[in-house]
């Protein structure tokens, strides 16, 4: 016989009304904090914070002292307590990560036992949390601090006779802490003794501190609202997801990770006020509240039930935890899994050692500000650097006696009388990972730890010098005694390009490697409706290849100290940090967001001096200091000394951007030089380029005078195009800033290095290799033995044994440009659209096919004798490579056939949302 639909949904209806009245449903309220290390509550011993209501709670209840999460990282801790299963079992292994969908979820197990199952808050990984499925889930999206209030509010209103399950989950202590400490004092916090104390260590734990406060204030509000509805029998379970964002917690397999604050109330069940040292995993909440809900928890899972510990029944749980971290996203890749004994054995397996371990407590330093004062400290204090280097790197193998070694400082790994020991957890973690079907994956992107014998690299990139302002170059007006010293101590290269003749577009050619007509980015950067007339982009897309970032995988510090102007300028404010392009640390003017100096325009002429920030102040996104525009370079020639003490402390080799914004316009050298000059453009241009030199100077004395740096740093100098008209001198050459001729797009360059070029080439002028900007981003990668991105095309070449003196090979392809769409020249001397050099040959035209001109470098470099009729097959020729070069790229406004993208028009729908 066959029963209708609604006939079975009667049965099953009464089915469950008779199971429940058959065995009352306890109902079951679950308190998730969120980043909370278990020993930093007063319930667990910590001299810092009373935690009242842990207290409160674990004098009715039992409070677990060996309770540990699956996993140190938010989704798979969570994935893992609401399927029963471990990460490599359920499939969510690194954050982010969501359990296979056709697992069965906690919900489910006690949906069919007749339960309401609810969510308020963080539960699941915040947006995942409907998708466990919840007959209600709400609040739940990163800091939606009102989910407690609003699960109380549910909860009083809530007018149902089914058993309720309900999980509430806050967001505290996970960062951002908050700024009203109250009366925590940081001088009497005890600081851990594996963290480095330091002023800021102790203004960010009080910050802690307070959000555990909070933490525990929302866990008594529930706690009491719960009991005041649901009665004083209700089954109250309080834990966190593992510890907190703090260096050897969130992220790692230490105790201060993955071990966690377990108190379970249930008044008649539980005893008041005891604890157990049965070891619990995460896994065994579902199991437990399973048992507890009267059904029976199922073989397939990996968790179980800790009812019995909890009756008193039994004081083992289990003889071994096990615990697993991938990563989080490109932040955190570093694989490791751990075992846990109940005799306080840990053994931790570092898949990849190679690997640096980096997190958001390095990566993001803007929100864990007391990382810096580590390695600051670390930079003249040998402890602190030695921890910091520790947190970064690992061995491939740790051994700890947690219980005489509480925060696991001494690796027991290689001590004989504990080989049997290490045999045996080594055995019972291979066979864990066998049974979990774990493929010990890479999730992201890691950075490696780089060999010692690595090159540091510090690319010098003034801006808007001549090819002949430095002494060095054959300059007369000012001696630049610093720079000169490099070259004569170095290489000089004359036949040196940049690949634009205006500032944003040169510097994404040194930057990418790339022509930077690739990225839509062909002269200065300016508003974003002056960028969008003439058809560039408003920023460098940061899916550009970057050298920096790739070095920074490679396991260097990376640092961009100066001007940037490749997006955040004007009333650009959304561009992209300068740290997304891989750099570690930045400082820059008005033409970059991050931390910012500002100048002042003092002429000493007994006016106030004037703000120079062309609207930089006003877009937020980064610190300000405001400085003398004649100390400028000195202040980032500061910080990027001191970024290079980091990176020893820290043990990496470094690559550092020096770029000056001088000696662009406009000209304030310091008094004392001003008053020397006649205040002329010239003279003053002239000042600032030997004020620029001397503040160079602190950094290449740094380097000279460390016998370590010096025998093992590559300094490049080199000018990001020619001068300004007025200012500087590019003799002999045709042609200034702004113009395709010799003088807008030729730079002097000078390689110095040691113990790194041919001691043969010290001292000597290579005039013979062409090379470009965009070979000296492809040749960084050959000298600093850093793979190549993957998936692109660099447009660079490498030359990396021409820039060492081992050679003087030259560039093979032909070198291309295109003018700044805004820069046409005059209508005396217009500026050539296109043009090219091909060997010894200079050829220009524009895109109309006219304006046609050939010029022999090698016999004239001032290109005064057009050779374009004596030669039609190469002017043929040369054509056509430039214009089948330049139609591959995107067009700008420069090109008349060019017309700007039409808005699309609005809909009704958009019309309204806008």
């Amino acid at each position: 016989m066959r029963l209708s639909g609604i006939t079975c949904l009667i049965l099953v209806q009464l089915f469950v009304s008779a199971v429940s009245a058959e065995t009352p449903r306890p109902d079951m309220v679950i308190f998730l904090s969120d980043d909370h290390t278990w020993r930093d509550s007063s319930v667990y011993g910590s001299p810092d914070i009373k935690t009242p209501n842990m207290d409160r709670l674990a004098a009715q209840g039992m409070t677990f002292n060996n309770a540990f999460v699956a996993s140190p990282s938010c989704a798979p801790s969570r994935a893992a307590l609401l399927t029963g299963l471990y990460p490599a079992n359920n499939g969510a292994e690194p954050n982010h990560s969501r359990p296979r969908v056709e697992i069965k979820k906690l919900p489910s197990y006690l949906q069919e036992l007749g339960y309401e199952v609810v969510s308020f808050g963080k539960v699941g990984h915040y947006k995942q949390t409907p998708e466990y499925g919840f007959d209600i889930a709400r609040h739940f999206r990163y800091h939606e601090d009102i989910a407690i209030p609003k699960a109380i509010e549910w909860l009083q209103q809530r007018d149902s006779n089914r058993p309720l399950c309900l999980f509430v989950g806050t967001n505290w202590p996970h960062v951002p802490w908050p700024e009203e400490i109250g009366d925590i004092d940081p001088a009497t916090l005890k600081v851990p003794p594996h963290h480095v104390d330091t002023p800021v260590t102790r203004e960010w734990r009080t910050k802690y501190m307070a959000a555990i406060q909070t933490m525990d204030r929302e866990l008594g509000q529930v706690y009491d609202v719960a009991r005041q509805k649901l009665g004083d029998d209700v089954f109250f379970l309080h834990t966190s997801d593992h510890g907190a964002q703090w260096p050897f917690g969130k992220w790692n397999l230490y105790d201060e990770g993955i071990r966690t604050p377990l108190i379970v109330s249930w008044p008649g069940k539980i005893k008041p006020g005891v604890r157990t040292d049965a070891m619990a995993s995460w896994i065994d909440i579902l199991p437990t509240l399973i048992d507890v809900a009267g059904g029976t928890p199922p073989d397939s899972i990996d968790g179980r039930s800790l009812l019995p510990v909890l009756k008193g029944e039994t004081s083992k749980h289990r003889e071994v935890i096990f615990t697993t971290h991938s990563g989080d996203g490109d932040n955190n890749v570093y694989p490791m899994r751990a075992a846990r004994t109940l005799d306080g054995w840990k053994y931790i397996r570092n898949l990849h050692p190679e690997f640096r371990f980096t997190s958001h407590v390095t990566n993001a330093r803007a929100k864990n500000g007391y990382w810096d004062s580590w390695v600051q400290k670390a930079i003249t204090h040998p402890q602190a650097r030695q921890k910091v280097r520790r947190y970064l790197e690992r061995p491939d193998e740790e051994l700890y006696q947690v219980n005489t070694d509480p925060y696991e400082q001494q690796n027991r790994v290689n001590e004989p009388e504990h080989e049997e020991r290490l045999r045996m957890l080594r055995q019972q973690v291979d066979d864990w990972l066998a049974e979990t079907g774990d493929q010990k994956n890479v999730y992201g992107r890691p950075q490696r730890i780089a060999a010692q014998e690595k090159p540091n690299v510090i690319m010098v990139f003034i801006d808007d010098m001549g090819w002949s302002d430095l002494s060095c170059f054959q300059g007369a007006a000012v001696k630049t005694e610093n720079i000169d010293r490099l070259a004569y101590e170095g290489i000089r290269f004359t036949n040196f390009y940049v690949n634009s003749p205006i500032c944003s577009p040169s510097r994404v050619a040194l930057t990418t490697g790339q022509y930077p007509q690739r990225w839509r980015i062909n002269s200065y950067l300016a508003q974003r409706k002056k960028n969008r007339e003439r058809g560039l982009a408003q920023w460098l897309d940061p899916k550009a290849p970057v050298l920096a970032r790739e070095l920074k995988h490679a396991g260097y510090a990376t640092g961009h100290f100066g001007k940037w102007h490749m997006g955040g300028q004007r009333d650009v404010g959304e561009a992209p940090l300068i740290t997304r392009y891989g750099f570690d640390q930045s400082l820059t003017n008005f033409e970059g967001l991050g931390p910012r100096v500002l100048p002042l325009k003092d002429a000493y002429d007994g006016k106030p001096p004037q703000k120079h920030d062309l609207g930089s102040a006003n877009l937020g996104h980064g610190p300000i200091r405001w400085e003398d525009r004649s100390v400028v370079t000195a202040a980032f020639v500061k910080d990027a000394l001191n970024f290079i003490d980091q990176a020893e402390a820290t043990g990496q080799p470094f690559y550092l951007n020096l770029w000056p914004d001088d000696v662009h316009s406009p000209f304030f050298p310091p008094e004392v030089m001003r008053d020397a000059t006649d205040g002329s453009k010239r003279a003053l241009y002239y000042a600032v380029l030997k004020a620029m030199d001397q503040q160079l100077g602190a950094l290449f004395d740094r380097i000279r005078n460390d016998e370590q740096l010096k025998n093992n740093t590559l300094i490049l100098i080199a000018s990001d195009n020619g001068p300004e008209t007025g200012a500087g001198l590019a003799n002999p050459l045709r042609g200034a800033k702004t113009w395709l001729y010799e003088g807008g797009v030729r730079s002097p360059l000078i390689v110095w290095g040691p113990s790194l070029i041919n001691p043969k080439a010290a001292g000597t002028t290579n005039n013979t290799s062409v090379l470009s900007a965009l070979d000296l981003n492809r040749s960084l990668y050959s000298l600093t033995g850093t793979e190549l991105p993957q998936g692109v095309q660099l447009d660079g070449e490498d030359l990396a044994d021409t820039l060492l003196g081992k050679a003087k090979q030259s560039r093979q392809s032909p070198l291309f440009w295109r003018r700044p769409p805004d820069r046409p020249g005059t209508r005396e001397e217009p500026n050539p659209d296109l043009a090219v050099r091909a060997g010894k040959w200079k050829f220009y035209m524009n895109y109309d096919q006219t304006g046609i001109q050939l010029y022999d470098l090698e016999q004239d470099v001032s290109e005064t004798r057009n050779q374009a009729a004596q030669h039609p097959d190469l002017v043929k020729r040369l054509q056509q490579a430039v214009y089948e070069w330049n139609s591959s790229l995107p067009a700008d406004a420069g090109d008349p056939n060019w017309r700007p993208k039409k808005k699309p028009a609005k809909t009704g729908k958009a019309k309204a949302a806008n």
